[in-house]
């Protein structure tokens, strides 16, 4: 894919918001706004996208690459210093697009410093200051920041702002979600769920999927701390207060049918495939009491949780407490692909005799690819053991007590997590 001119990369982005048939009567120019410069490299990389016969991480890195160069060069006709405050919000997104990120810092600080700057564009500035943000590595004092962004942005007066305070919460929500930061989901996740409370109905259709999400991301941070009797109420009120959500029954049922869970017996965990356990073994779930982790090779916060797993081992596997991990093959490991099943499962060997020495690893066959119907749908084959434990993600981790009934679901793993569990299973080990 050879380096396209900016004009000829205008001419693209263009074409991708052109009726199919019908292309632009001439050339046009380049954009002399930062938010023109933003749009057309974001229609750029949708064109040349659609272009793709196949795509791979490779035509994807190479399309962001020359999105990327375009970017800077449309960017280098402004001035920060020099530019209206009511542009700085697209300059600063524009130097993201481009991946300048010294220059969008240095644009942001310039705009957040400035006096008398009207409310929106005050707004805008404050959203794209947590946008760009997020793109930093993770840090407490970061995190900290980007809350002081978002509660000034709360301050803010004006219905026009919603959509500005939605976007700022639910990206730091997310964010919490993925890093597993109970207290940071916990309080983005209830400003949603509030908020939206006195949404209108066009709010409601735009935003119901991601209240819907936010209900979830709740439900799942109180049941990981025993509250689950709460976590399902929550879900339930979801599924009733966003009935007309898109797809509320099927993102949230299989939450409910996870947390339903709590206080059956569990399945035992069988594999072909075992590490530190015979081949075709299955272990029950009586008889210990049990951590049981869904987990993979590639799954970055599962590796994060395997030291407190194996604290929690050293201190109470004397005592009648064991840890279970299961897993599945894909087909790779780390940038090897494709593997054979046993090539794999000889990568796995020695992962997994690092990360968690001793502990008997089930390693499920890989899935069969989805099976498209008629309507579309697809039919998506769950191993067994994650079927039997309504596996959403991963980590996964089930508390079992001696009668092999699960006492409690956490998805998702933070250090903060590793003294509530310890608690949990001194408490089990003393029931008889």
């Amino acid at each position: 894919m050879p380096l396209m001119t900016f004009h000829s990369f205008v001419i693209v982005a263009v074409l991708a918001q052109a009726p199919a048939g019908q292309s632009p009567a001439q050339p046009v120019p380049q954009p002399t706004t930062p938010d023109g410069c933003v749009k057309a490299a974001r229609a750029f990389t949708i064109a040349q996208q659609r272009a793709l016969k196949q795509v791979t991480a490779e035509t994807v890195r190479k399309i962001e690459t020359e999105k990327q160069a375009m970017a800077k060069d449309c960017a280098a006709q402004f001035d920060a210093a020099k530019i209206d405050v009511t542009a700085l919000p697209g300059l600063i997104a524009l130097y993201g697009e481009s991946n300048q990120p010294v220059l969008a810092k240095a644009a942001l600080d310039r705009a957040l410093g400035l006096p008398n700057v009207p409310v929106k564009t005050r707004a805008e500035l404050l959203v794209q200051a947590v946008r760009t943000g997020l793109l930093e590595p993770a840090s407490g004092e970061r995190n900290a920041r980007l809350e002081r962004y978002v509660d000034e942005l709360d301050k803010l007066k004006g219905d026009e702002l919603f959509d500005h305070k939605f976007e700022a919460h639910y990206r730091l929500g997310s964010y919490y979600r993925f890093d597993d930061i109970d207290a940071g989901i916990i309080k983005h996740s209830t400003w949603l769920i509030d908020t939206a409370k006195s949404c209108t109905p066009a709010q409601r259709t735009q935003y119901g999927p991601q209240i819907v999400t936010a209900y979830i991301n709740m439900a799942e941070a109180w049941a990981g701390h025993g509250e689950n009797d709460r976590a399902l109420a929550l879900l339930n009120t979801a599924k009733k207060d966003w009935s007309d959500a898109r797809n509320v029954d099927r993102t949230v049922d299989p939450v409910i049918a996870r947390y339903a869970l709590v206080g059956k017996v569990g399945a035992p965990i069988a594999a072909p495939r075992w590490l530190n356990a015979a081949p075709n073994t299955a272990i029950p779930m009586t008889g210990a009491v049990t951590l049981l982790e869904f987990t993979a090779h590639w799954c970055v916060p599962c590796k994060e949780s395997y030291p407190g797993v194996n604290r929690l081992l050293a201190k109470y596997g004397s005592k009648g407490f064991r840890v279970v991990l299961a897993t599945e093959l894909y087909g790779y490991f780390g940038t090897e692909r494709p593997l054979t099943p046993e090539q794999e499962f000889d990568r796995d060997r020695d992962y997994w005799a690092h990360e968690v020495p001793g502990v008997p690893v089930a390693v499920e066959n890989p899935r069969p690819l989805p099976v498209r119907n008629a309507d579309g749908s697809y039919v998506i084959v769950e191993n067994a053991n994650d079927k039997a434990y309504e596996v959403g993600g991963i980590p996964q981790i089930h508390v079992i007590d001696k009668q092999g009934r699960i006492r409690l679901i956490m998805v998702g793993y933070d250090d903060a997590n590793e003294k509530s569990l310890a608690t949990l299973i001194e408490k089990l080990l003393k029931e008889k």
